[in-house]
């Protein structure tokens, strides 16, 4: 009769077991999409691409691409980490902090600041262009090809 009791006893654990809910998928990590930052006075630029940072500077004989080692998204907007033997990344992206580049008078949607290779932060602009000259070229292109479009009919 000992036997038969044991089990029995064990029927609520077994019953619960069964019906615990499954774990829970992992969180989708959402990535920035292509990116696009500047900076003047040193000039530089970057490229955040197919998980790819690519740094450049006219002043600089060391432009490079590396890989995307960590891409966090913060509460402020974004941190994207890359590294290899020869050098390393940090961008930091201000999400809907404008940003003017001081030279072309361009606003932009964010204020980015980038540490290259232990050279200290450098602050550009990065995002999309909100006012300036860059977006008043584009309106007009766009007006003067409709009025060649009206001309002809």
């Amino acid at each position: 009769m000992k036997n038969i009791i044991l089990p029995i006893a064990a029927l609520p654990l077994l019953l619960t077991a069964c019906n615990s809910e499954p774990p829970e998928a992992p969180p989708v990590e959402e990535k920035l999409a292509e990116y696009k930052a500047i900076g003047t006075e040193p000039f530089w630029s970057i490229e955040i691409k197919d998980d790819q940072i690519a740094y450049s500077s006219p002043e600089a004989t060391n432009d490079f691409t590396l890989p995307i080692q960590r891409m966090k998204k913060t509460p402020t907007g974004w941190e994207i980490k890359g590294f290899n033997d020869q050098h390393n990344i940090t961008v930091t992206v201000a999400s809907a902090q404008k940003c003017n580049d001081g030279m072309s008078d361009n606003e932009y949607a964010d204020t980015v600041k980038v540490a290259v290779s232990n050279a200290g932060y450098q602050t550009g602009c990065g995002g999309d262009i909100l006012s300036g000259p860059a977006t008043e070229a584009s309106v007009s292109e766009g007006s003067a090809g409709e009025d060649n479009a009206s001309d002809g009919a």
